[in-house]
């Protein structure tokens, strides 16, 4: 849409053109000659979201065991590994990956891989501890996430999630 002001100054036309703004109405940005709420996100667009959302979840076992997938081959060839820069790279692909699948699990209710996931990223993150350490600590929290994935274990209550729980506690308290 355009509007063409009637002055002409030395021949000089000007035009105002007001273009939508397509990307903030898809964001749920309220444009300020809305006439709506504080705060108003169009329903079409939540329900939109939640349909991807649902849409996603239905693969999640399989992004788990993807991730999961990626995250051993990547452990495997830096548990051996001495300190350097490639190992630090490798220490930033977990961190990334069990990112991952704490984000994936925790949005589709697969609680317990979703704990997992978040306790390796978190160690990953903030512990510098000797390469033992790393190797027991980091291979329990991999083997705990392969019996949740492999088991379909979803929620962090229950008999085996307890079991899983206290061998991953085991494995940190000894090298703390």
């Amino acid at each position: 849409m355009s509007k063409s002001t009637g002055d002409n100054l030395g021949g000089i036309s000007v035009r105002i053109f007001r273009v939508a703004n397509r990307l903030k109405k898809k964001l749920g940005v309220r444009p300020l000659w809305a006439e709506k709420e504080p705060g108003y996100i169009d329903p079409k667009a939540v329900t939109e979201g939640e349909a991807l959302i649902r849409e996603r979840c239905k693969k999640c076992p399989e992004a788990i065991a993807h991730f999961l997938e990626k995250l051993t081959t990547a452990w495997s060839v830096m548990r051996d590994m001495p300190e350097s820069p490639e190992r630090q790279a490798l220490s930033r692909e977990i961190f990334t990956l069990s990112h991952e699948i704490k984000d994936i699990g925790a949005l589709c209710g697969y609680d317990l891989a979703s704990y997992f996931a978040e306790s390796l990223r978190d160690y990953i993150e903030q512990t510098e501890l000797n390469l033992q350490a790393q190797r027991v600590i980091i291979q329990a929290h991999i083997d705990a996430l392969t019996v949740v994935s492999r088991q379909g274990l979803k929620t962090d209550g229950g008999d085996a999630a307890e079991e899983l729980k206290h061998m991953v506690k085991i494995a940190i308290e000894k090298y703390r």
